[in-house]
Parts: C-alpha cells; sequence; structure tokens
C-alpha cells in the first residue's frame, strides 16, 4: 500500500468512530519519527471529506525552562518527565473536547520562544470537528485514555537519529552535535517511555514510518 492509500485508510477508520462529541486523535512516535507530517497528511485527508479539522502539538504545551531543565539542559530522564504541561494540555485542550465538556478549548498554553505562559480566549468547537494532536510521549498512561482514536508511528531509531540530526543540524551547530544529542537525550527519554508505557499496545493503528514512499498499517483488533 502506497503512502496515499494508507493516509486514506486510517481517514477512513477515524471517521467511523461513533462519539457525539469532538473525534480526538492522538499521534505518537519517537523524535523524528514523522510524527508532524503524518499528522497534517492526516488532517488534508479529513478536510478533504467536507469536516472541521484542528491540529495541534504537546509541543505548544511546554513547561517553562525553570522546571524543564531542574534535571540538567542534556538530561534524558529530565526530558521525558519534566518537558511538558500535562496538567494544561488536558484541561485546556483534550477534556473540553471529550464526553460533557464543554467545547471552549485551547490550543496553546506556553510561548517556548519567549518562555512567557500563553492565555488566549477559548476557541469553541462544532461536534464534528476532528482534533488530530501530535507529540513524542502522548500515549503515557495518564493521558492516553483522553484519545478516542490513537496512531502510534513507527520508524527505527537509527533512521530517526539520522532524519532529526539533519532537521537539526543548524541548532545544534552540526550534524555530529545534533546526533549526539538524539543519542544521549531525545531517543534516549525515547527509550524510557516506550519500555514505561509500551505505546503500540495500546495505538488503534501502528504507522510503520521508515520507508516513507511505501509505509505499513497494522491495525490493532480490539474485542
Amino acid at each position: 500500500m502506497n503512502r496515499k492509500q494508507s493516509i486514506k485508510e486510517i481517514a477512513n477508520h477515524i471517521l467511523t468512530l461513533n462519539v457525539t462529541h469532538p473525534t480526538r486523535v492522538g499521534v505518537s512516535g519517537i523524535t523524528a519519527s514523522g510524527k508532524t507530517t503524518f499528522a497534517n497528511e492526516v488532517a488534508e485527508e479529513i478536510k478533504k471529506r467536507g469536516l472541521p479539522v484542528t491540529r495541534a502539538s504537546i509541543d505548544d504545551f511546554h513547561n517553562p525552562k525553570v522546571i524543564r531543565y531542574t534535571q540538567g539542559k542534556e538530561s534524558a530522564r529530565g526530558y521525558y518527565e519534566d518537558a511538558h504541561d500535562y496538567t494544561a494540555f488536558k484541561e485546556r485542550l483534550l477534556k473540553p473536547l471529550g464526553p460533557n465538556g464543554n467545547l471552549q478549548y485551547e490550543t496553546i498554553s506556553h510561548n517556548l520562544k519567549t518562555d512567557i505562559p500563553v492565555h488566549n480566549e477559548p476557541l469553541m468547537a462544532q461536534t464534528n470537528m476532528v482534533l488530530i494532536v501530535d507529540g513524542t510521549f502522548l500515549l503515557k498512561k495518564d493521558v492516553e485514555h483522553l484519545f478516542d482514536y490513537k496512531i502510534f508511528v513507527d520508524t527505527d531509531f537509527e533512521i530517526a537519529r539520522k532524519r532529526g540530526a539533519k532537521r537539526e543540524t543548524e541548532a545544534f551547530g552540526s550534524y555530529e552535535e545534533a546526533e549526539k544529542m538524539f543519542l544521549s537525550r531525545y531517543h534516549a527519554a525515547c527509550k524510557m517511555y516506550m519500555d514505561e508505557h509500551n505505546p503500540k499496545e495500546c495505538a488503534d493503528v501502528v504507522f510503520r514510518n521508515s520507508d516513507l514512499a511505501n509505509p505499513e498499517l497494522i491495525f490493532q483488533e480490539r474485542m
């Protein structure tokens, strides 16, 4: 199955869900697995079907620096445990769009560049809206139940590291430095996530993304 067909197949599954509130789709995967690109592709496919779609990312719900770097700027465990504000993420984005929610939601709580909290006027969702959120650690056990459909973008660590290091070369000054950071911080944190939460297990579909042109889909059989 080629990439376009795979995206259509996943959109079909999402649109068969029978919920009475906006459909909350969570896209997880290790850093540089291709989550954001994939989530954008699914969003575009659903928009083509005539439904309202909102894109969001856990990366707009960071903790301030003083919390993020408590365990050190290069700490893998610090990145895993302290990077994101899950309380704001749940209370301001996911819960308002769920059962008995008031449909008033926000897609950002913190400006990463300025390190300043953000308090925007809440948006009002239509009940047929599809929310597609991407984020590395989205399927942690205390968060995953707030998604109506869960996707894990599964990319080989080595392939993701090379893609990520290429992407972050400018930020870290060289490809080698970027690769080191992926090994020691980002992907070390991802391994903690995989070990502690086994996100593939709770995903409705695993999207194997090592070969970008020819991904593989594995749908979970739910009893």
